[in-house]
């Protein structure tokens, strides 16, 4: 696997070349349906995109909107390590990390495409739902632990499909209302591990509530 270059956050022309001739496509095939398009937010605030894990093209249906801006998504290293799907990755803003072995340098990048006024994208379970009817699972400290140390807000995206997802079936997107600094308590004097978790667990509920309205 070619190693990947943590030191910059690139600018690829690719990303918005294959969103733009292949977003017409993707959304026949799903059936794509779009909710809350007006949470995404269109001036200097800065956030983070966080997506229920479901199938493969999760961050591919959250980035398709024209007021989304591009995303820059973790994806698992595993991913990387086939040196074509690794440069396509890659060249859509993908960028990899080693699940459950606590990776501070993907972290750290995360941190760096904020701080550089870029968007980015997160799965907050950490690996795709196993669950048959895709019913969102509890939320890893990541999306938290990024959005506390770049005073982000978090957007909350569900994928929403009362079958498992594949096409011919009918995919919603639901996008809520960001979930500011203070809703997560990041403003508390004595914010601890414990708040870290409760944070986390607050963003994987509004994806949930979201995912709950559209499903059931």
């Amino acid at each position: 696997m070619r190693e990947f270059d943590y030191s910059t956050v690139p600018h690829y022309r690719m990303y918005g070349f294959i969103r733009v001739v292949f977003s017409p496509l993707v959304k026949l095939l799903f059936k794509l349906k779009y909710k809350g398009n007006e949470n995404i937010p269109q001036d200097d605030t800065r956030y983070i995109v966080a997506i229920n894990h479901t199938c493969a093209f999760d961050p591919i249906f959250a980035a398709l909107p024209k007021e989304m801006p591009p995303l820059h998504f973790m994806a698992k290293v595993e991913l990387f390590s086939n040196p074509i799907v690794g440069w396509f990755i890659t060249h859509m803003y993908g960028f990899p990390v080693k699940r459950g072995k606590g990776d501070t340098t993907a972290v750290e990048y995360g941190e760096k495409i904020l701080e550089e006024g870029h968007v980015m994208a997160i799965c907050p379970e950490g690996t795709r739902v196993k669950d048959k009817n895709g019913v969102p699972q509890r939320a890893k400290a990541g999306v938290a632990v990024i959005a506390k140390a770049t005073n982000s807000q978090v957007l909350p995206v569900a994928i929403c499909c009362k079958n498992k997802i594949k096409i011919g079936e009918r995919v919603t997107v639901s996008i809520g209302k960001p979930i500011t600094q203070e809703e997560m308590f990041f403003d508390k004097d004595d914010f601890g591990p414990k708040d870290i978790r409760n944070a986390a667990n607050l963003v994987m509920d509004r994806i949930t509530e979201l995912w709950e309205a559209e499903v059931k």
